[in-house]
């Protein structure tokens, strides 16, 4: 009995020690080359802590076991990786993007007015698209009646919650991307002066939200943004 009871304590415990947040040290990585990926964005999806990696790829976040972590970078698609119990037992992780090609298929574009966002978004957005073969589905359809507005039942089915949920997700980390073009370590090192280490601690701590920068659309007022930001940056 007593042997019994000391062996579910210690279940239970590893039960709470699983349940814990646990700082992970990762590397981002190019999936082709194998470089590191400097400046890129890693999130806890769960959490929404965002932390940039370094000049080797490297980067520490919290995180517990089965969350998950996304990551994007200027250049490269966004993805996703699920915090499993096995990589939860090494040491750190590697982390792997995939590299856009800037090979638009059948579709015609000219760069002249556009940025480089722009471009890698159009890419990423025909990925999806090619992968779900269909757009989403509004949650209204022209009923058949031909008076008003009816429920589309297909949007509730669990194929289309699955696109829903993959468009969502796109959306979301669209945002990301856009931050990470907008917010650039160029930019914020000819404010800063700041390089390697420092730069990358800096512009995680400052990082602006997406709205802010949807609303202030030039560089000039991004500059602006990092001097206040540089009477608030500790390097603790």
């Amino acid at each position: 009995m007593k042997w019994l009871l000391v062996s579910l304590g210690f279940l239970f415990c590893l039960h709470l020690s699983a349940q814990k947040n646990k700082v992970v040290i990762g590397y981002l990585r190019d999936s082709v080359t194998h470089a590191p990926i400097i400046l890129g964005s890693v999130t806890n999806n769960k959490t929404h802590e965002t932390v940039m990696s370094g000049n080797t790829g490297r980067f520490k976040i919290q995180v517990k076991e089965n969350e998950v972590l996304s990551y994007a970078a200027v250049g490269y698609h966004f993805d996703t990786i699920q915090f499993v119990h096995k990589l939860a037992l090494q040491d750190s992780i590697e982390i792997y993007a995939s590299p856009l090609s800037h090979d638009l298929g059948n579709v015609t574009v000219t760069a002249k007015g556009m940025s480089a966002y722009q471009m890698d978004s159009i890419e990423r957005r025909n990925d999806l698209l090619h992968d779900m073969v269909s757009y989403k589905k509004p949650t209204f359809a022209v009923s058949n009646t031909g008076a008003g507005l009816g429920i589309s039942i297909d949007r509730f089915s669990k194929h289309e919650k699955n696109k829903r949920r993959a468009l969502d997700f796109f959306e979301a980390h669209e945002k990301e991307e856009y931050i990470n073009y907008r917010y650039s370590a160029t930019l914020v090192e000819e404010s800063t002066g700041f390089k390697d280490e420092v730069l990358r601690s800096f512009m995680q701590q400052s990082r602006p939200s997406y709205n802010w920068l949807r609303a202030n659309t030039n560089s000039e007022d991004i500059r602006y943004y990092i001097n206040d930001q540089l009477k608030k940056f500790s390097t603790k």
